[in-house]
């Protein structure tokens, strides 16, 4: 599985990290991926990885479960 957002293509970066002595060593950020159920504009409901700042923008709908009891009683 891949470590990238299905909205945006974010995905992990590489870089050094540098001590107060200028040492380098390699690391890496990673997203801070969702996986999540969404609703697509075609009605399909599908499980998707999508990060944090692409949900609080709103740019996929988040499927919402609904209890059995809840459902009947409406």
């Amino acid at each position: 599985m891949s470590r990238m957002c299905d909205v945006c293509g974010k995905g992990v970066m590489h870089g050094n990290k540098v001590s107060k002595s200028m040492n380098h060593t390699k690391r890496t950020w990673r997203p801070n991926l969702h996986t999540i159920k969404a609703e697509l504009p075609n009605g399909e409901v599908r499980t998707i990885k999508i990060c944090s700042s692409c949900l609080r923008r709103g740019f996929v709908e988040k499927k919402v479960r609904v209890p059995k009891a809840e459902a009947a009683a409406n």
